[in-house]
């Protein structure tokens, strides 16, 4: 495995005060002939993740079975009873005494490096995205009606028509914000897929205990789901994944993305989502002396959720001049924030990498406003805990993520649009702060340029149930579709015993 956070330690002896806990969830039957473990010192004791050895064969092993689980029973329940299903396993996680739960928090901070009291809130809120309500607007949402997923439905123009989820999906998560997977595997069941999944060594813990829930509430349900970890260097462990699966989704970077594009064979579905830049627009009427205050706080809350890694966590700030507070000001604002976010939910340790990346663009931006560019760099000292840049103009800039943030004066946010279109592929959500009258001239002019998702500052990265992620479906990327044509209707009609002759 490797991560930025979790050691990669072999554990020798077994101390009184050690947790050994499988990072890893396969249907019941699956064995395992060794594993490796590797230690995290936490503050409540050691954790040992434990991770089975693996090879082709047992890929092939594990699909299969998940596949034959899948066609036993997950094809055959109704859309409604795995809605169900999922919102009862939910329903564990919004009690705080969860077993699960706690575990969660209790383990994902040491893991990943991010501040406990920043995962017990954010999970918290993730997971409610996947009650009932939530996953009926899901389906609502793309689906005329679920019972297509369920049976023939009568369409408008004649003829029935039915979608189908794929047998197996081969999914291969990321880790840059605890819990995403879940997502990825609730979309699965949804559409009555079984999932394979290969978690990253940055966060292999979230998706095996939301399997763990589901085996608690269903177990043959939770027998239609494989969550494994493995590295990504492992290219024959992918390939038997890959040729096992019907299609492959997949989160990581765009060279990530690329990789298993060039290695999945040609008839092979792949739903990918890549590297994404957002941003947030802040208009002069969010800058009065009675709110500015708030909204600085707001984009403080988008910046600092997970550190930025997030593709919703805004990259640059546009802060349109004219208000109580200059474009400079909401600039020092946001440091002295950060500063303070720093203090209550403290940076989690970044890469040597990372922090000479933060390092550099500092330095080119100070040296630049030294030659006069009017710009100016706020910074924590001595370390790369957080970085403000501000710019007197200029176009979108891609931050290097872990708290740093560009923020860019511009007469009006209308004439900042033109220039969004160049980065056309890579944007994702604008978070907007205007009134009501510019809102919806904004956002089409936005949509044009390319964005696929606007919403309230303070909100950015928090997608609401149902939205389109990278401007795309969640389900109906996933599903293909049978038509059964009017012409086979009324011919088998002919061939009722009692149909009229003539």
């Amino acid at each position: 495995m490797n991560s930025r956070y979790l050691a990669e330690e072999p554990v020798t002896g077994q101390p009184q005060d050690i947790t050994v806990y499988p990072v890893y969830a396969v249907p019941r039957g699956i064995t395992f002939e060794a594993y490796t473990e590797w230690k995290i010192v936490t503050a409540e004791g050691t954790l040992i993740l434990s991770f089975p050895l693996l090879t082709p064969a047992k890929i092939q092993e594990i699909a299969t079975m998940v596949k034959t689980r899948r066609t036993a029973y997950l094809a055959r329940l109704g859309c409604g009873r795995i809605v169900d299903i999922i919102d009862a396993a939910v329903q564990q996680w919004l009690n705080p005494q969860y077993e699960l739960r706690r575990r969660a928090e209790s383990w994902l901070p040491s893991i990943t490096g991010y501040d406990a009291g920043m995962i017990k809130l954010e999970l918290k809120r993730y997971m409610r995205l996947f009650r009932r309500k939530e996953l009926l607007r899901f389906l609502d949402e793309e689906l005329e009606s679920a019972a297509l997923l369920d049976e023939f439905r009568p369409r408008k123009s004649g003829g029935m028509s039915r979608a189908y989820g794929p047998e197996l999906i081969f999914q291969v998560s990321s880790g840059n914000v605890p819990g995403l997977p879940v997502w990825s595997l609730v979309m699965g069941l949804l559409v009555k897929s079984a999932s394979l999944m290969k978690t990253s060594s940055s966060e292999p813990l979230m998706a095996v205990l939301f399997a763990e829930s589901l085996r608690q509430i269903d177990p043959e349900l939770a027998d239609c789901i494989a969550v494994l970890p493995w590295r990504s260097s492992c290219h024959e462990l992918e390939a038997s994944a890959m040729e096992a699966s019907e299609m492959v989704v997949a989160y990581g970077s765009d060279e990530a993305v690329r990789q298993i594009r060039s290695r999945l064979p040609d008839h092979k579905r792949l739903v990918s989502y890549g590297h994404k830049i957002s941003f947030a627009m802040v208009g002069k009427e969010a800058l009065t002396p009675d709110r500015y205050v708030d909204t600085v706080y707001k984009l403080v809350k988008d910046a600092g959720t997970y550190d930025q890694q997030s593709c919703l966590s805004p990259h640059s700030v546009f802060v349109e001049e004219g208000g109580a507070v200059s474009a400079r000001q909401v600039a020092q604002l946001l440091a002295a924030e950060l500063q303070r976010l720093q203090l209550k939910h403290p940076l989690a340790p970044i890469t040597r990498e990372e922090a000479q990346a933060i390092q550099a663009l500092r330095s080119r931006y100070e040296l630049a406003a030294l030659g006069g560019s009017g710009g100016s760099v706020y910074g924590s000292k001595p370390g790369t805990e957080w970085t403000v840049v501000y710019h007197p103009g200029g176009e979108l800039m891609a931050s290097p993520l872990n708290r740093t943030v560009h923020v860019i004066s511009c007469p009006s946010l209308e004439e900042i649009i033109p220039s969004l279109s160049r980065h056309r592929r890579y944007l994702q959500s604008a978070g907007i702060a205007v009134g009501p009258e510019r809102l919806q001239r904004l956002a089409d002019a936005l949509g044009e340029a390319g964005i696929n998702r606007i919403c309230a500052i303070g909100q950015m990265t928090r997608a609401a149930a149902g939205w389109h992620h990278d401007g795309r479906y969640n389900l109906l990327d996933l599903l293909r579709w049978t038509d059964l044509e009017w012409s086979a209707e009324q011919n088998a009609e002919s061939y009722d015993p009692d149909a009229e002759q003539g």
